[in-house]
């Protein structure tokens, strides 16, 4: 069978490098708004717990920042320790779910304004 002939269904199995999705519909980063002091809270982890009860097969969480000074927005993740053992519960949470979790990451570069980053 060609790829041509086999047209896949969003809901088959899908495999993006190691991970297997147990369908093809995905989350996309969006602005989740719950996360006020940069990090994880039950608030956010609920939030993608409705997706995954629902059935996506990866979900993602909104632009998590690679340094201080990459902020664009208030209350964005930074992507350091302090912040690890509540991105692990995140995805550890969507695991047994049965979803997969992803991470937008990001960096605002030049358009970072100083009353954000500090």
């Amino acid at each position: 069978m060609t790829i041509e002939q086999h047209k896949p269904s969003p809901f088959e199995p899908a495999t993006l490098g190691p991970v297997t999705l147990r369908n093809r519909t995905i989350k996309s980063a969006t602005s989740e708004g719950r996360s006020p002091r940069g990090q994880v809270t039950d608030e956010l982890i609920e939030f993608h717990r409705g997706f995954v009860d629902g059935g996506i097969g990866m979900t993602t969480i909104a632009y998590c920042t690679i340094a201080k000074e990459g902020y664009s927005a208030p209350g964005q993740i930074l992507m350091n320790r302090r912040n690890l053992a509540g991105l692990k519960e995140f995805t550890d949470t969507m695991h047994l779910g049965g979803a997969a979790a992803s991470a937008q990451l990001g960096h605002a570069g030049v358009v970072a304004h100083p009353k954000v980053t500090g």
